[in-house]
């Protein structure tokens, strides 16, 4: 029995670069994973194709907070992705057949010929695979927060973010919550550059600390643990920490300020 396809003839017969033998195309009558992923593939193709002329419009950097937020990725990629044109995926040129002067009568004749494939490079095969999986997570996403009928999240508190008396800074911050329940907090600070900054929440009668994470840029957003609870945990907190390892607070607050009920 035939195994499944591999990534790179998948991405061939998609672009049209390669013609599936009989034995492909046995394995594809019968095989819904393989099918379902070349015609994934294919579809991605037709719609590069055809959208050379769309104009890309670059997301605002809220939308990519929330997206951000929900995957619970990491502070590495929390910048704003900058979006380029479309990849040009031209139709592919047909080779003239050539002519057999050895036929009979001396009559020339398009003698049967079978299109050599011109193989792309493996950056092209490899980006439409990238490709189809990049649209199938993001876009599911994207078109739930932007498309569907969904309301925006809801504005739950916000705080006034004061500078210690070391730092010459200022910043903001808010909590939003989503229809769904999960919770996000917004900060966005001004201050010198230099060193790590970590965002917590303080519980302001226990010093109790919840680190949300490190801060990338002058503006970012933290998912905010279903458990814990914001009528104890009142205070947002800044802080700049030294690349050593040690997870706690530095003691080194930059800036803090008390959530409001918005």
């Amino acid at each position: 029995m035939m195994t499944h396809l591999d990534d790179e003839t998948l991405a061939l017969l998609a672009l049209g670069e390669e013609r599936a033998s009989s034995e492909q195309e046995q394995h594809l009558a019968t095989c819904d994973r393989c099918a379902a992923e070349l015609d994934s593939l294919t579809r991605l193709v037709d719609v590069g194709r055809s959208s050379r002329d769309v104009e890309i419009v670059q997301p605002r950097p809220e939308v990519w907070h929330r997206i951000h937020a929900e995957l619970g990725l990491s502070a590495a990629v929390a910048e704003v992705p900058v979006v380029d044109g479309p990849a040009d995926i031209a139709p592919l040129a047909v080779e003239p057949a050539p002519v057999d002067a050895s036929a009979r009568g001396g009559h020339a004749h398009a003698a049967p010929h079978r299109r050599r494939p011109r193989r792309p490079s493996r950056a092209v095969i490899s980006a439409v695979a990238a490709a189809a999986l990049v649209i199938g997570l993001v876009g599911g996403v994207i078109g739930t927060a932007l498309v569907s009928s969904t309301p925006a999240p809801r504005l739950v508190a916000e705080a006034k973010l004061d500078p210690f008396p070391t730092w010459n800074a200022s910043g903001s911050a808010r909590v939003e919550e989503t229809p769904s329940g999960s919770r996000s907090v917004v900060v966005d600070l001004q201050a010198p550059s230099g060193g790590l900054r970590e965002v917590w929440l303080m519980d302001p009668d226990t010093s109790g600390l919840v680190s949300l994470g490190l801060l990338s840029g002058d503006s970012g957003q933290f998912a905010i643990p279903s458990g814990v609870d914001l009528r104890r945990y009142t205070l947002v907190d800044v802080s700049d920490e030294p690349d050593d390892g040690n997870p706690a607070h530095s003691g080194d607050s930059i800036v803090r300020g008390r959530l409001r009920a918005a």
